[in-house]
């Protein structure tokens, strides 16, 4: 019979791995204060509840390694871009065309920035006139670029500030991915 590790290594475990107690909690339905007390030692938890606690937190690090997917495995390798002289008109109608509400901003090869539907919505709400105008005038932020051999966690934390990422090999453009694209492996 195998041996339980310390109950001081939930916590070296835990933190290793960046999932909190709450989420612990939630997924062995334990509450947090339960797991708290339990990492700090002031509850002597049945053996069943550690050995919950520990086959959760190494089937999560079994998950982590054995995930091997990259950026160019889950890329859209049609990039849908606009080029700096278009109108919003033009990108509400690539957007609506192709059913996405983000585009880069492309012209010769360079990332020039982004347009999402919620900036085009915010615009022409407050005045409707402006649909003609050139989209240099209202365009955000270039969306960030990576190679595609980026490991998927990467490309995660990056969309949670961003709609989408560029995915570049060899300084051209090869794909994109958004949260749709994250979505499909799950």
């Amino acid at each position: 019979m195998r041996k339980l590790p310390e109950l001081s290594e939930i916590k070296y475990l835990r933190k290793k791995l960046n999932i909190n107690q709450e989420i612990i909690g939630k997924k062995l339905n334990l509450n947090q204060s339960t797991i708290s007390r339990i990492e700090n030692g002031t509850l002597d938890p049945p053996c069943s509840k550690v050995k919950l606690i520990f086959e959760y937190l190494e089937n999560e690090k079994m998950k982590r390694k054995s995930s091997t997917k990259k950026a160019g495995d889950i890329m859209t390798k049609n990039i849908i871009a606009i080029n700096s002289n278009s109108t919003i008109k033009r990108a509400v109608d690539l957007m609506h065309k192709n059913n996405i509400s983000q585009l880069p901003i492309i012209k010769n090869g360079q990332n020039l920035g982004s347009i999402t539907a919620k900036k085009i919505q915010k615009y022409i709400t407050d005045n409707p006139d402006l649909i003609n105008i050139n989209i240099s005038h209202v365009k955000e932020l270039p969306f960030p670029e990576t190679e595609k051999n980026w490991p998927l966690k990467d490309i995660s934390n990056l969309l949670i500030k961003y709609p989408a990422v560029l995915v570049k090999e060899r300084d051209e453009y090869i794909g994109i991915i958004t949260d749709a694209d994250f979505l499909k492996i799950a």
